[in-house]
């Protein structure tokens, strides 16, 4: 069984995962998760596996086999797992938890290369387009920096911290992967409902012979542009579209929101303004996915159903029932070769 040229998966709170035809909304297989509920999954670029991760555990699915048992299973943390992205070249997969630390995995043997102590729970994580440079949200309300190749047990490799708005937690963050714009835009979401905008930008550090970094090449630096309330309550996931047109906001208010982003340049938009509320679930929204064509984007929700929307049009054309309990993440990928949506 070949994986299929679209793929698109849910999670849920009832411990499955569910493979769905995106046009017809069937369901064409299902794995159990056995321990716990699904948080986070991703796919690996060239759609081989699919990356799953619940309390404590990370499981790898081969997606061309029909086999229950998953490929490999790590007990990578000692708390929920929150975060899974892979690196462009497959072999390696970023992880994040709620102990508080953010690790970095050699998928050939599942074995721990790098581990970052950030010392807070860990919600949300991101992976910039230079393979290099990973940015972290947590619940103390920080963004935190990372240099990929410097982490180590002892929790160095953080080259920034900055707090955009209070205690507030960081719930979700997500770097712009559009050639135009080249991982500049950071866009980060916290439990009050704020979106912070940010730009990224290489620094090369004062030379300084007690500085390692230097041999590495500049640091990447967050900056603070501008602040904006999405909702009114919770906001639990945020996502940039394909193009870097368009910011998705996931709510607890049951609403996605999505809004004109500064690269947004046609006609007289004024960035980050409202283009529209999509409106249909019935509870938390708590995850969503954009098709590659950035046309449509995929929904999850505690109502237990994910959705398939029109973005131009505001409808869901497909509802995918079949989870017992709330649906906590998805996974999509429609394009031949390249990056995923995941949480």
């Amino acid at each position: 069984m070949l994986p299929p040229p679209v793929l698109l998966a849910t999670a849920s709170y009832d411990r499955t995962i569910r493979f769905w035809e995106a046009p017809s909304g069937i369901c064409m297989r299902t794995l159990n998760f056995q321990d716990s509920q699904v948080n986070c999954m991703c796919t690996s670029p060239d759609k081989t596996f699919l990356a799953a991760a619940g309390h404590k555990y990370i499981r790898l699915y081969e997606l061309g086999a029909s086999s229950q048992v998953p490929a490999s299973t790590i007990e990578a943390h000692s708390a929920n797992v929150t975060g899974l992205v892979y690196f462009r070249n497959e072999r390696f997969l970023i992880s994040s938890s709620e102990d508080g630390t953010i690790k970095i995995w050699d998928t050939r043997v599942m074995f721990c290369k790098r581990e970052f102590a950030v010392k807070a729970p860990v919600n949300s994580i991101a992976l910039h387009p230079d393979q290099f440079t990973i940015l972290s949200g947590d619940q103390t309300g920080r963004l935190c920096v990372w240099e990929a190749r410097s982490g180590d047990a002892q929790g160095t490799g953080c080259v920034q911290e900055l707090v955009p708005g209070g205690d507030a937690g960081i719930r979700s963050v997500t770097i712009s992967q559009d050639p135009v714009s080249q991982g500049s835009l950071v866009c980060a979401a916290n439990n009050a409902g704020d979106v912070f905008i940010l730009s990224l930008t290489a620094e090369t550090p004062p030379q300084s012979p007690a500085s390692e970094r230097l041999k590495e090449g500049p640091q990447a630096r967050l900056k603070l542009v501008h602040t904006f309330k999405a909702h009114n309550k919770y906001i639990l996931r945020c996502v940039l579209s394909p193009d870097g047109m368009l910011l998705a906001t996931c709510s607890a208010d049951y609403t996605i929101g999505l809004w004109h982003t500064s690269l947004n340049t046609s006609g007289n938009v004024k960035p980050w303004s409202l283009y529209k509320y999509l409106q249909g679930h019935q509870r938390w929204v708590w995850d969503c996915a954009f098709s590659g064509d950035g046309k449509h984007l995929i929904s999850a929700s505690s109502d237990n159903t994910g959705k398939l929307w029109d973005i131009a049009k505001g409808v869901d054309l497909v509802i995918f029932n079949g989870h017992h309990k709330p649906v906590t993440c998805i996974a999509v990928d429609d394009r031949m070769t390249g990056t995923s949506e995941g949480a």
